[in-house]
Order: C-alpha cells, then structure tokens, then sequence
C-alpha cells in the first residue's frame, strides 16, 4: 500500500506540472480546491481508494462507489466499445444532403453566389457514392470526445486503441477530476503528439469556448466526431456541443453568402451609397440623450401591439424590416429602421408594405450585405451602409451577426446610446403557442414545445429543442437556432458595451439576454416617460450620421484592395503547384493537401485581405470535411481513382471560388479607374 500511494502521489504531482505547462487556468482551480480542502473551507465529498488491485471512489455520505466494480475492466470494456462507424456515438458537423449526377451538373453551373453548394456539388455527389455514413466506416478518429473523467483510466485505455490527434476531456465536477490526477497520467496521452483541451467545472461561457477552441484546431477532421459518455456525468452538455456544432458559421452564413457580404458594398460604392463609420464617437448626439425602443421580429412584439400604440412617441423607434408592413398599417413611423439579410426572399419585407413613402423620413441603416434592389425602396439620401465581413474603409471596423435583432442591439451600443428597450428580441418561441416569431413574419412557425433527448447524430438547428433562462421566467424552450442567436447576441454585447454604463431593459418573454433587465411592458418606469417631440429627429440622425459617411474609397483604400488581388493570386499559385505534384500514395496526397490547406490558412499576408481569408476559411471548412472524410474511409479501395478524383474536381473548385473574388475586386479598381 505504501508504494501504491507513493505512486498515486508521483503521478499527482506530474500531472500538475503537466497541466501548469498547458492549461494555468485549470491548474489554478486544482491548487484552489487543494487549498480549500487543507484549511477545511471545503468538505469533500469523495474517498480514493484502492482495493483489490484497483482505484475506486466512494461516497462516504450516501456509501455509493463510483464504478462499484474493477475500474480496470471499466476501462478495458470502454475501449472495447468504441468502432469506427459513422452512426454511433458521433456528431455530424456538416447538412447531409444528397445531390445526384443531374443535380450536380445544374449547381456547377451556377454562380458561386446563388448557391453554396455550386462550389461543392460533385464532391457532395460523389462523398454521396462512395463514402456513405450507413455503409462505409473511418480509418482512423483523428477527435475524440471524452464527457466524463471518472479516475480517467478509460482515457488512457481508450487513447492506446485509438491514438487521436486531439481529445476533449470534459469534466464537471472539479473534486472528482482531482482524484483523477492520482490515477491517470495526462501527459501520456499527448506521447504521440495529441492535443488536449480541457473542460473541467466550467460555466457555460467558457464551456462554449473551449468547445469552439476543440472544433477550430484540425478542424478538417470534423466531419465525424466521436464521444464516450460516462454515465455518472450529466448529459446537459452533449447538448450544448451539438448546439455549438450546429452554430458554426460555415453552417449558418456559408462562403457563398459571405462572398455577397463582401463585395455587396463596392456595388452601394458603385451607386452612390455611403459606407457609416460605426466606430466612431457618437458622444453628445441624438443617440446619448433619448429613450431608444428596438422592435424586432419575435412573439413579444405581436402580443404587445396595444402598449405599442399608446406608448411609441415616448421613445426613439428602432425597427427590423420585417415589421415594416404592420407599422404602417398602425401607422407607427419608426425613426430608424435595420435590415442586413441579403437573399432575395427579403423583398417581402418591403412590397407588403402599401406605400413606402411612409417611411420617407425614416433612417436606414443597413448592413453592406443587403442587396441593391432592397435597397432602392428607400430614399437614397437616407440610406446608409455599414460594413460587415469587409473591410475597405480605413477605419476598418465592421459589425456581424447571423440574425437582425443582434445587430440592431449592437448598432445602439457602437452608436453609444444610452437607454435601451427590447421588444420582439425574444430568442424563443411563445411559450403557450410554440409561434416562432409575431405574424408579421414571413417565415412565422409553430414548433412543439418539448425538450430533444437526441444526443450527437446529424444537424437539426431548425428544429431541436433546449431549455434556456428565461427573461421573465426561470427556463424557457427554445430553438438550437434561437439560443445560438442569443450567444451571438451576448456576445456583440460584450463587444461593444462602453465602460460608461448604458440601461439596457429587455420586455420580452422569452430567453435572457445578459446584462440587460427584466421589465414589464406596463412598468411605472415606462408610464412615466415623457413624450417625445421628434419633429427634427430625421435631420439630426441624417445631419449625425452624413458626418461620419463616405461615398468613396482614397488612394490607400483602392490600395488594399490591390493587395487582395495578390493575395488572390498568391492562393491561386498554392493551389496549381499541388495540382502538378506528384502523390504516391493516398497517405502522401493526404500530407500534401494538408499542407495545402495549411499554406492557404496561415498565408493572411496583409492585414487588408483578411477578409478574403476569411471567405476562403469558410469554404475550405465546407468542403475539407467531404474530403478528408473521403480520404479517411476505410471502403474506397481504388486510392489512385479517388486521388484523380479530388485533384479533378476539388482543385478547381476552389481555384473557381477565389477567382470569382479577383475578378469582382478588379472590377471595382476598373471602374474606379473610368470615372
């Protein structure tokens, strides 16, 4: 026993200095626990013990063992269990949609522009052939996912079988992972160089964090992601990772989309339109010293029409464009109104409306994705455009989101407005009906209000149903898509929330949004507001926001984007030089392309075309999960068929995407030139 516990104590001890090299934070959390255990601040609730040849824990309060048998055997059956399909135990990080030979040949003729999978269709077709989830299994799991520490000796037994290149190791309770450190040596696990991202007694924040950190590093392995769920741990969080998987941007806002998004604002350019600067200071202006109400599109909206219409003139009116239609028919002309969504089936939002003079002196600010036909309803000297994903203007400051409501929020605080009230940002359906936003809505919905069980398998965003803190309420149901939306909305917050404190009072019933405050639409606060005379309000906005416009690009700025043709260039190089390599072998083609993948990521040249890259990272992340997949599926036997394959069809593919970059920034720069 003596040398047993001589052991347990080494292994600690290596384990600390372990953990201080490549997470402090969590080893900070281990030396506070200690610590608070020495002097007696905290009662364990846990006894490490060895009894006939193995490590157990015991429950000295309940008499409960942990494992209540061999924690070795424990471990050997773990690792027993886990295969190489691609049904069981694993996340989907991509849409899993069929596309025949037909289909494909009509989206590769399309522009990039109008369809996301134009740029991937033949390899979607042919990963559909040959590397189908039910019939085919992987070689090799390059990321695994550990929920559940225990003693960790089925980390251990697992990584011999396995040898990932990266693990997640989550672990709620911070005692028991403490245990762990007497029994399992962590630094074991990386002999083959893996990578470890540790979860342990995390919040919710840094929980996501370090999720997001798991899925960007080798994120070309993420097609299929398989877990090992210990039982004795609670299942909250596999839910939370498949809502994260299904909040990445190269899901939500693909290539093809960002692509729009950045070069939507050199066609505003093209017309005449400004671009905002929305970082500057707006201190001392209209937005400092009044009430502000932001209306968005959700239920709360629709079940407060009556207090809109007996209270709007207290406060500044901020709107979405999908309300547009109804406040004219309540014949509520809002001051400012947003919009960012670029796809055709925005139209909707301004042809219901009856006649858009209405809104003659309302202020547009809309995001530089929006398309131009949108943006003709307005009056041009009105409308302003802000940037998002690009960065042309010098003061290189752009505001994105995947939904409208966030931006909105942001676009208040940047502007450092002062008092804040939310209406219609609920981030969950209404909670009696399952009415996913007000009927104002084009794409309203009714979805049943029941938490999903489903742990891991494909992408279900749309549909999934979670628990949330409510606003008004403990817990509210909601979307996966709705609480990302709120994530990306507390995280704009955080952005751009100034040290002076603004007010921020959200009257919605749905989620919480953090930092702002829960209150009644019919709270005295708001009763006793005076009302507002806004007869000069349009020109102080127009007068505010002309001062810090600009319809043009100087000299350095068409600079910049001479740079990005480079830089175009540069990736087009990269890519013809694999192109003409020889690969020996599929294991040689794989390290070549990884290596091609690498040069294209880490190559961001100039700060200027970090916009481009971001573009290009979203497409490699769409498509390198089909072709790493490929490469990694045990069944395709013909490795010289599929290496022709890939250098066929995906080579080009992406040559394709980054030349429709160059030729649409050269256009700009040609006429620029012939003005």
């Amino acid at each position: 026993m003596e040398n047993i516990e001589l052991k347990a104590i080494e292994t600690y001890n290596k384990n600390l200095l372990f953990l201080e090299d490549i997470d402090p934070r969590l080893c900070e959390k281990i030396y506070a626990l200690a610590y608070a255990i020495e002097q007696e601040y905290y009662q364990e609730k846990y006894s490490l013990e060895y009894k006939d040849g193995y490590f157990d824990v015991l429950e000295p309060a309940t008499g409960n063992w942990l494992y209540g048998a061999n924690s070795k055997t424990h471990a050997e059956m773990a690792a027993e269990s886990i295969n190489y399909s691609k049904t069981e135990n694993v996340y989907e990080t991509f849409a899993d949609v069929t596309i025949d030979d037909v289909y494909a040949k009509e989206l590769e003729e399309m522009d990039i522009s109008q369809n996301s999978y134009s740029g991937a269709a033949r390899l979607i077709n042919y990963s559909n052939k040959y590397a189908d989830k039910e019939k085919t299994s992987m070689k090799k799991l390059y990321k695994f996912i550990f929920m559940g520490v225990g003693l960790g000796l089925h980390l251990t037994a697992i990584h011999e079988k396995l040898n990932s290149n990266i693990y997640f190791i989550v672990e709620d309770d911070l005692e028991l992972f403490r245990l762990s450190l007497f029994v399992t040596d962590y630094q074991a696990l990386t002999q083959n160089g893996a990578m470890l991202i540790f979860s342990i007694f995390d919040e919710e924040d840094a929980f996501r964090n370090a999720t997001n950190l798991f899925l960007k590093e080798h994120f070309i392995y993420n097609h299929y992601i398989k877990f090992f769920y210990l039982l004795s741990h609670k299942e909250k969080k596999l839910r939370t990772i498949q809502s994260i998987i299904v909040g990445q941007n190269y899901l939500t806002f693909n290539y093809s989309a960002l692509s729009n998004s950045l070069l939507r604002p050199l066609v505003h350019l093209k017309n005449g339109y400004k671009l905002l600067d929305i970082s500057a200071s707006y201190k001392e202006s209209i937005f400092t010293d009044k009430p502000f109400l932001l209306l968005g599109a959700g239920p709360s909206f629709g079940k407060n029409i009556e207090w809109l219409c007996e209270n709007h003139h207290k406060f500044i009116i901020v709107a979405v464009t999908p309300l547009l239609a109804k406040l004219e028919e309540l014949n509520i002309q809002p001051d400012i109104i947003t919009h960012v969504h670029g796809f055709a089936d925005a139209m909707p939002h301004v042809q219901k409306v009856k006649d858009i003079s209405f809104f003659d002196k309302t202020v547009c600010i809309f995001g530089g994705f929006t398309s131009s036909e949108f943006a003709k309803y307005f009056r041009q000297e009105n409308v302003f455009f802000f940037e998002g994903s690009s960065r042309y203007k010098r003061w290189n400051t752009g505001l994105t989101s995947s939904n409208i409501g966030s931006i909105s929020y942001g676009l208040l605080l940047m502007l450092q407005t002062k008092e804040i009230y939310l209406l219609g940002l609920d981030f969950a359906p209404d909670q009696e009906s399952g009415s996913t936003h007000s009927l104002t809505h084009n794409y309203v919905r009714n979805v049943e209000l029941q938490e999903d069980e489903t742990i891991g398998g494909g992408l279900v965003f749309n549909s999934a149903i979670i628990k949330t803190k409510g606003n008004f309420r403990d817990e509210v149901f909601t979307t996966l898509m709705f609480n990302d939306w709120k994530e990306e909305c507390n995280a704009v917050a955080r952005s751009y929330r100034s040290e002076e404190n603004e007010h921020v009072y959200n009257l919605s019933d749905g989620a919480y949004i953090d930092e702002t405050i829960a209150l009644k639409a019919d709270d005295d606060q708001i009763s006793s507001l005076d009302a507002l005379d806004k007869k000069s309000a349009n020109s102080k906005f127009l007068s505010t926001l002309n001062s810090k416009a600009e319809n043009f690009l100087n000299a350095e700025e068409l600079h910049n984007i001479r740079l990005r043709v480079e830089y175009c260039d540069n990736i087009i190089n990269i890519l013809n030089r694999h192109a003409n390599s020889n690969h020996q072998n599929i294991n040689q083609y794989h390290y070549n392309l990884l290596g091609v993948f690498y040069n294209i990521l880490t190559d961001e040249g100039q700060i200027e075309s970090s916009d481009i890259n971001r573009a290009i990272t979203l497409y490699l992340q769409f498509v390198s999960g089909f072709i790493f997949d490929l490469i990694n599926t045990k069944e395709i036997e013909d490795e010289e068929r599929l290496i022709k394959h890939l250098d066929k069809v995906i080579i080009p593919q992406i040559i394709r995407v980054i030349v429709y970059f160059k030729v649409n920034l050269k256009d700009y720069l040609s006429f620029v030139a012939e003005k």
